[in-house]
């Protein structure tokens, strides 16, 4: 197969999973904000951090939602077919890495801390082997942002898709974590270095079974944290288009009420506890010397003029992305607050709005973009960074240990 006909069905692909299905996972906006925040600890460049924030997408990009778009007629897309049947093992992996409850097999503590620990030690092995591949330098550090990227989802989407936050931590050895930037909870890591046999943890966690079921209260969609207002419909009860689901996430330190108020400051519990998971998660990473010389060599990767194409690949690809995310409703749910609601506005208006009133650099960037060019037209740039995957099965390679081929999880026998 061509490289330019797997790259044009893996743009085509990012487009169909993005307008075709609900996604499953932080939503964009908040998945950004963790990643750009690792970046910013670690001292990565601007374009480094942009090529680990196109790997963060790509559980949610290669999961179920593409098997949706190829089916429905909705979206007639030439070449996804096609995509799927040759690619069927970067679908069937991108399905454990969002710490759902697949099929009501992710029972006890001790399933998450396998999937924790497999994680880990596969992130360390893949970034360590990409030290010994004879491959171009620039697919070397693509591969490790990218793969860095892709874990670091799987992390974020614990923190969201879980009831770790509800629980009492204060009631335990290991505190809830308040500082002047606000509260978190403590990280899985830090709990369990004082807790060391999750059997025996003083709670019973649980997470999001997926597909949801009706008549079940541990459900995807009432588990997540994925939007700062917890609205969401229910594919377990379908009725109006988004529900609110604060009545499941009335517990923990900071309490949905079912108030814009405090549904926000619960779901930013989560995030900040994700954001501060994913720093200490690189850090462990990089406890393996090899995982960190990778990581410190990509890092400072900046695209010179030599790269030209690879700069217009990752602009192109990664503002287009998260334009298409507002189209989606998966920026920061259907109806956003605040200046992320300005972005999809004028990015589903074609429309410029004031741009000095939204205010991140990023969000202006987006803005410029949507109202530039046409988003097919970006699309072609998707290139080395959505190649990889199919190439190198970085999805399939993190799975490794609890995925399998069979869609079910796979745990040591008890």
């Amino acid at each position: 197969m061509s490289h330019s006909y797997i790259r044009h069905s893996a743009a085509l692909l990012v487009l169909a999973a993005l307008l075709g299905s609900p996604l499953f996972a932080f939503d964009t906006y908040w998945h950004s904000e963790c990643s750009r925040k690792v970046g910013e600890q670690f001292g990565f460049t601007e374009h480094a951090w942009k090529i680990m924030q196109l790997g963060n997408f790509s559980p949610d990009f290669f999961g179920p939602v593409s098997e949706y778009a190829a089916k429905s007629p909705a979206f007639p897309i030439p070449g996804l077919d096609q995509y799927q049947a040759n690619n069927p093992q970067v679908r069937g992996a991108a399905l454990f890495l969002h710490f759902d409850n697949l099929n009501r097999e992710l029972q006890g503590n001790s399933d998450f801390d396998y999937i924790f620990s497999h994680l880990l030690q596969q992130t360390q092995a893949l970034l360590a082997g990409y030290n010994q591949m004879k491959v171009d330098e620039r697919v070397r550090k693509t591969l490790t942002l990218v793969t860095l990227g892709a874990a670091l989802h799987a992390v974020q989407d614990f923190y969201s898709h879980s009831d770790w936050i509800h629980n009492d931590f204060d009631a335990t050895d290991v505190k809830t974590v308040r500082s002047a930037g606000g509260v978190r909870a403590p990280t899985w890591f830090e709990f369990r270095a004082r807790y060391d046999d999750p059997a025996k943890w003083p709670f019973q966690l649980h997470s999001g079974i997926y597909p949801p079921l009706g008549g079940e209260r541990y459900t995807h969609t009432h588990m997540n944290h994925d939007n700062s207002r917890l609205g969401y419909p229910e594919a377990e009860d379908p009725g109006p288009l988004m529900r609110p689901q604060a009545e499941y996430h009335n517990a923990g330190p900071v309490p949905a009420r079912g108030d814009d108020a405090s549904d926000l400051a619960h779901q930013q519990l989560a995030v900040d506890t994700a954001a501060a998971a994913s720093i200490e998660f690189v850090r462990k990473v990089e406890e393996n010397a090899e995982a960190k010389k990778a990581i410190e060599s990509a890092k400072v990767w900046n695209l010179t003029a030599k790269d030209a194409r690879l700069a217009k690949e990752l602009d192109a690809g990664f503002y287009t992305a998260m334009a298409i995310s507002c189209a989606a409703g998966k920026w920061d749910g259907d109806d956003p607050a605040g200046s992320r609601g300005v972005i999809c506005r004028s990015v589903l208006g074609r429309r410029l709005n004031s741009v000095s009133s939204v205010g991140s650099q990023l969000e202006s960037e987006i803005l410029g973009l949507a109202t530039s060019i046409l988003m097919p037209a970006a699309l072609r740039f998707t290139g080395m960074f959505w190649d990889v995957h199919g190439q190198y099965h970085i999805l399939e390679h993190l799975a490794e240990g609890f995925g399998s081929a069979s869609g079910h999880y796979q745990f040591p026998k008890k």
